[in-house]
């Protein structure tokens, strides 16, 4: 009898946590010690800093003529640096045309905007020249001089009962775009004003920024304004016209809207190899031009790691990598996946992408924890384990622990273990997580289009979006921290070999256990939560969370041959793989036993516990995208996806009609990203269920007809056809 099939209820939880007891508190040991140093002395946080605060100063939000500022300074840097192949592509833009499900954007620029209290009596309440932010993206030109009304959230129709607001502004409380509609297209109101709620409590002066998304209406009709205040400002105005008080607004705006275009910049270190696909380290660049300027965290980042590596390399301290590094820097969604729609091919040259969003923020002020979001269980991959040995790594150093501070001793320290710090920036310690697949993000998008790719991202983040969404909110320290695990971790997937592959085995397999663990835990919980009625189908789905969690890691460990080759993994992965087969089978046959064993307790006759045999339409049909249609398709944000199923269905509420979609956002993603013609409906199902929550195979069928009759999909009969 093997030891797997003997482990009990809880030893492989057990074995999980002894491996994170037992694992030596320096944890990365897949760069070599002179390697890793080399990047980590080198590595700078007042650079990317330094970049962060030249790129604020452009106007940056892409296809705004902004955009091309951000892009020429990217370039020219990366010349200066060293960067091979640097070119700018231009993708037009007019707000009307598609590229898959994406509309593309207007260009947009604000020259003037202010917003003034004149009856009774005259005060500047928003002036764009101040704060950015003071102005709703995708604004119009226009002067109005009306009376203020109060609509409450402003986002309902019932806040529009009683009040005439025809001709006049409203000030509201709810999502700008929802209150346009409703007010502006619906009601004929002049404009809107805008109040933030969010976090009012603890930060009543802070000035939200928004955008008018959709731009246009459902019946072609044009935004006018929308202007966005703090919540103190909208809360006293609310105050004084439920007083009776008659409050008179003028409005005057100036902006310039009409096609445009998106550069999306490129720029490579070369590898050794030209025939082996190339690792992407990516970072969008389109500072709002109504404030906020998050964005630009990680481009400072990324460009210090091409500044770093490029050194580190062209000097001999690091040695050629085999793959090319390839950097690009474009507009959120837009860019990359506008570039992979213009050029499929370039598909086959990237192998994985780091995509380094929002990082390097103050982490005590804005309240931020660095993130390491995992890949979707669709697309399984070495990538996820490989960043998270440096994130464990730099977290691990960075963080401050009793065990570390020798407080005993004559000479106390503050706990760290090995710290990293920037000279002008803070002693702060370094929070983190890892974390399951999550979006919305570059990442996402190339997710759909089958790239291995992670992303790395600072949340929350309470300066987000606001007028103190500047370089005040930035820290070099932990800025220097963040191009230090997405150096490290592009480094050694540029030049991974054979010689990596036991060290990669034992990284992903630890890692692995640990996942296991916690899919374990979640079995027997369904278990342990059913009653009399719903045991049966506790049992299968518990049955089924394990037989997923399993495949996935299979998966995920297999996918190494990508890396390094199926001859160099195979030989050395089999004795890995066997063990997880014996515990898998150990496992499955602990689920029967205990569901058993709640049978008889809840006085359930054994024959009751017999799986439901599906129809066998579900087992015998396999949704497979159509090629004609790719990238993500998102059922609620308009630009993303929405729009397009709008036109395609003429049913501005087609969601309503499919139930998948309600379950949150990334269920139908899931879902619609594992149709691969290979996997049929029930396994399908069977796969969101046990990434997300238990659905009905109904669900997941009439999402896929939904889909087929949009042209998405097609439902094949047969495995694998086309």
């Amino acid at each position: 009898m093997s030891q797997y099939s003997r482990i009990s209820r809880y030893s492989l939880f057990g074995t999980a946590l002894a491996l994170i007891y037992c694992m030596p508190v320096r944890a990365q040991q897949l760069l070599r010690s002179d390697q890793y140093t080399a990047i980590r002395e080198s590595a700078s946080g007042e650079l990317p800093f330094a970049d962060f605060k030249r790129i604020v100063q452009f106007s940056g939000f892409s296809p705004a003529p902004g955009a091309d500022q951000v892009a020429n300074y990217l370039a020219n840097e990366a010349k200066t640096i060293g960067l091979s192949n640097v070119t700018i592509e231009r993708f037009p833009s007019d707000g009307k045309a598609y590229f898959w499900a994406f509309r593309t954007e207007p260009s947009w620029e604000a020259h003037r905007a202010e917003l003034w209290l004149v009856k009774p009596e005259r005060e500047l309440l928003a002036d764009f020249k101040v704060y950015k932010s003071y102005l709703g993206r995708n604004s119009r030109t226009g002067s109005v001089v009306a009376d203020l009304v109060d609509v409450g959230s402003g986002v309902d129709e019932k806040d529009y009962a009683g009040r005439s607001v025809e001709g006049k502004v409203v000030l509201a409380s709810g999502p700008a775009s929802r209150v346009m509609r409703l007010a502006v297209w619906e009601r004929k109101a002049a404009g809107v004003v805008f109040y933030r709620t969010e976090d009012a409590t603890d930060y009543p002066d802070l000035i939200g920024t928004v955008q008018l998304v959709p731009w246009v209406g459902p019946h072609g009709e044009a935004p006018t304004f929308a202007f966005s205040i703090s919540y103190r400002t909208g809360s006293e105005l609310k105050n004084r016209l439920a007083a009776g008080e008659t409050l008179t607004v003028e409005a005057d705006v100036n902006v310039d809207t009409g096609p445009g275009e998106y550069p999306e910049v490129r720029a490579e270190i070369p590898g050794s190899d030209p025939n082996l696909p190339a690792i992407l380290v990516y970072a969008h660049d389109n500072s709002r031009n109504t404030g906020g300027a998050n964005n630009l965290t990680g481009v400072g980042c990324t460009l210090e790691v091409a500044r770093l590596l490029n050194k580190l390399i062209s000097t001999g301290a690091l040695a050629p990598p085999k793959r090319t590094i390839r950097f690009m820097w474009g507009s959120e969604h837009y860019g990359l996946t506008y570039h992979f729609h213009e050029n499929p091919e370039d598909l086959k040259r990237i192998l994985a992408m780091i995509n380094i969003d929002m990082i390097g923020y103050d982490q005590q002020s804005a309240k931020a924890v660095f993130h390491l979001y995992r890949s979707p269980h669709s697309n399984p991959s070495f990538l996820d384990d490989v960043v998270q040995a440096f994130v464990d790594k730099v977290g691990t150093e960075n963080t401050i622990a009793i065990r570390n501070s020798h407080f005993l001793s004559p000479h106390p320290t503050e706990g760290y273990l090995d710290p990293l710090f920037a000279p002008t920036g803070s002693r702060e310690q370094f929070h983190y997580s890892i974390e399951p697949f999550w979006g919305p993000s570059d990442h996402e998008d190339a997710q759909t289009l089958g790239v291995s790719a992670i992303l790395l991202n600072d949340f929350p983040d309470v300066f987000l979006g606001t007028q103190e969404d500047t370089p005040r909110a930035g820290d070099p320290t932990q800025m220097r921290r963040g191009v230090v695990i997405a150096a490290s971790a592009t480094y050694f997937l540029a030049s991974a070999g054979a010689s990596d592959v036991p060290a990669l085995l034992h990284n992903a397999v630890t890692k692995s256990e640990i996942r296991l663990a916690e899919d374990q835990s979640k079995a027997f919980a369904y278990l342990d939560s059913a009653t009399r009625e719903t045991l049966s189908q506790a049992r299968q789905d518990a049955a089924n969370v394990i037989r997923q969690g399993f495949a996935r890691e299979f998966a995920n460990i297999s996918s190494l041959e990508r890396l390094v080759g199926e001859n160099e993994v195979r030989p050395q992965a089999e004795s890995f793989l066997a063990n997880l087969r014996s515990e898998e089978q150990a496992l499955l046959n602990q689920i029967d036993s205990y569901a058993g064993s709640r049978a008889s307790k809840l006085g359930i006759p054994s024959e009751k516990l017999a799986p439901s045999n599906p129809e066998a339409k579900y087992r015998d049909t396999f949704p497979a995208r159509d090629p004609s249609m790719r990238g993500p398709l998102n059922f609620f944000r308009p630009e993303y996806g929405r729009w397009w199923l709008i036109e395609k269905t003429g049913d501005e509420h087609f969601e309503k009609s499919v139930p998948l979609a309600q379950r949150g956002e990334y269920v139908a993603y899931e879902a619609l990203n594992f149709a691969d013609g290979k996997r049929s409906i029930l396994d399908i199902r069977d796969a969101v269920s046990a990434e997300f929550e238990p659905v009905p195979v109904t669900e997941v069928a009439q999402f896929f007809e939904f889909l087929q009759k949009l042209g998405v999909v097609h439902l094949n009969t047969r495995k694998g056809s086309e």
